[in-house]
């Protein structure tokens, strides 16, 4: 009896030592009521595989630049006057310094077109001396000057005239150029005249230019020659060409 005790007792402690073997027992973390395995190594995502799939993303992504260039802004520009005219006219003689009854005129005509209507201012003369055209001197400038009419009875008093006249500076050279370049004005208007009294005064302008050419072929400061043409314009949209109101 015994030794059946015994065999049954080695028997049962090898069955034990069976059930217990050698394997590591699988790790849980308990939260609670709840028992989660714990993940592998294989689960855990590490920072490159973050990097990487952060990587395809930021390739998967369409990049949108602007190729059209930026259009500068556009400078306003001055609106185009139309002419109300043109001019031409050509001047060869005396620059008076002071103006009296011992000034004298020169050669040459102005003729112009005014609103459609051609006009043509020549010389003129009293009692055989030559009295316009009348170049002086005005402000550093030449101004010659036009009138429609001037008689005997004009050479004592003040008058009232039609005028065409034009300004080229006094140190102007030899040789062709544009009008606005060197500051040159035409005008078509109404100016007193008193010889006697060496006063003329333009009293308003109905047309005026400085979009015009000229041809200086001699000036030695006594003498001047010269001829010029272009178109006129109403003096109230034409701004400030010239230091004379607009004929009402």
């Amino acid at each position: 009896m015994k030794k059946v005790f015994l065999l049954v007792l080695v028997l049962l402690i090898a069955f034990l030592s069976a059930g217990c073997g050698d394997s590591d027992p699988e790790m849980v973390v308990s939260d609670g009521d709840e028992v989660s395995d714990v993940e592998s190594a294989d689960d855990f995502e590490t920072d490159e595989d973050a990097v990487e799939e952060s990587d395809e993303d930021s390739v998967d992504e369409e990049i949108v630049v602007d190729d059209e260039p930026e259009q500068p802004e556009e400078e306003p520009t001055e609106p185009a006057i139309d002419p109300i005219g043109n001019f031409n006219l050509s001047f060869s003689g005396q620059i008076n310094t002071t103006i009296s009854l011992q000034s004298r005129g020169g050669k040459g005509t102005a003729n112009f077109m005014y609103n459609g209507m051609p006009v043509a201012f020549s010389e003129i003369n009293v009692m055989n001396i030559d009295i316009f055209p009348l170049a002086m001197v005005n402000s550093g400038n030449i101004i010659v000057l036009w009138l429609d009419s001037f008689g005997f009875g004009d050479v004592s008093g003040t008058s009232e005239k039609q005028v065409f006249g034009i300004s080229i500076p006094q140190n102007a050279e030899i040789g062709s150029g544009t009008m606005k370049d060197v500051s040159s004005y035409a005008f078509y208007g109404d100016i007193t005249v008193n010889i006697q009294g060496g006063a003329f005064n333009v009293k308003c302008v109905r047309a005026v230019s400085d979009s015009g050419s000229y041809d200086l072929t001699s000036n030695d400061g006594a003498n001047i020659a010269f001829s010029a043409e272009g178109d006129l314009f109403d003096p109230s949209l034409a701004g400030s060409i010239i230091p004379y109101p607009a004929c009402e």
